[in-house]
């Protein structure tokens, strides 16, 4: 049995230039409908609670009692009364719908839905969905979703031998729902209406007022904070705000772009965003890998002994990698960065240690995000 242990080392000294300015992140020619949406122009979640039918003994037991009771209020509302002994629950399983109400939708339209089992289901392949009413926060009722659902997987076998693909407790119904009632959703509020920024920032949302009012006209738009841009609307497009924003939507603008970091340690992902930038440092990585191993040995008995026994042995080996102190100039893009990295054999677990080192020791002139 070997046990392996590996130790990645990182040290980063930074070395400040005097006089060091850092250069400013890149910026990119975007679309108004590429980077902001209009205020309250969005979906709404729709929930609702069913049973799916037709399971060949993959649904839940009868451990689970709302399944059951679920199961009697169905039969009974098709005049059948029957009790909770009366009632096996292995083809069927209880619940949780869920859609999304897109806005501006009409009732007729059709939405997908997804279906999760609430209990012990192992399995919701081959189900359908029984007519689910699907509601909103204000306990309305929107849609109804009804159909069979597409798995995306399968489960095959019995206890030791069965095969698992994907899981088979969550599915979908492609447009399963039929909205029961319109979706209003107001465009104009006032004399006008707010662009909401994808991702907030001053610059993007100056950048876009400027570029309306060069579209429009002076007037039209008003930075509000980082994320929130105001429009009044044009006196030519009075009683057309739809016009306005399919005129709007490809007016162009420059976007500024973050310097960035995005790291998941669990994964072991490492993202750079924006046009990253290093101040002068010096970087030194290393490897130290401890193995130990075991081994057993037969020891005879001496001679005036008989039989004899098993020792065991443990040996521990020590190995340092020695590798070279990099350089990495001042102002180096994600380029060099990247190639310097992977010259010394960084692994993306090993990276995210030098980026948090190099943010602590002020060489990463970028914000950084651990996930």
């Amino acid at each position: 049995m070997t046990l392996v242990k590996s130790i990645a080392l990182s040290l980063v000294a930074a070395l400040l230039a005097a006089g060091f300015t850092a250069q400013p992140a890149s910026a990119t020619s975007v679309l108004v409908k590429d980077v902001a949406h209009v205020q309250g122009v969005t979906g709404n979640q729709l929930v609702g609670y069913g049973i799916v039918t037709g399971l060949n003994g993959t649904g839940d037991s009868t451990s689970v009692l709302f399944t059951s009771q679920t199961i009697q209020n169905v039969l009974q509302s098709f005049g059948l009364s029957t009790t909770s002994n009366e009632v096996r629950t292995r083809d069927v399983a209880a619940v949780i719908v869920t859609a999304t109400l897109p806005a501006f939708a009409h009732s007729g339209d059709n939405v997908d839905v997804t279906v999760s089992a609430m209990g012990d289901s192992s399995s919701l392949q081959g189900g359908t969905l029984v007519l689910t009413e699907l509601k909103a926060a204000n306990n309305l009722v929107y849609a109804t979703a009804q159909g069979p659902l597409s798995i995306g997987g399968f489960s095959a076998g019995f206890d030791a031998t069965s095969t698992t693909k994907n899981h088979t407790t969550a599915g979908r119904i492609p447009n399963g729902a039929v909205i029961a009632r319109d979706m209003v959703t107001p465009i104009q509020s006032g004399d006008g209406f707010n662009y909401v920024l994808t991702t907030p920032d001053f610059k993007t949302a100056a950048n876009l007022a400027t570029a309306l009012n060069h579209r429009f006209g002076g007037g039209t738009a008003g930075a509000l904070d980082a994320e929130t841009v105001h429009v009044h609307l044009p006196g030519a497009y009075n009683n057309n705000p739809v016009q306005f924003l399919a005129d709007a939507s490809d007016v162009s603008l420059t976007q500024d772009e973050l310097a960035k970091v995005v790291m998941n340690e669990r994964t072991g992902t490492i993202v750079f965003g924006g046009n990253i930038k290093l101040a002068p440092c010096a970087i030194a990585h290393g490897n130290l890998s401890i193995t130990i191993t075991q081994d057993n040995k037969f020891v005879p008995a001496s001679f005036s002994q008989t039989g004899g026994g098993s020792q065991t042995n443990t040996h521990v080996k020590v190995q340092e990698e020695k590798r070279q102190l990099t350089f990495v100039a001042g102002a180096a893009t994600l380029q060099s960065v990247v190639r310097a990295l992977n010259t010394m054999g960084v692994s993306p677990r090993d990276l995210i240690a030098i980026v948090q080192a190099l943010r602590e020791a002020g060489a990463l002139q970028a914000d950084l995000e651990i996930q």
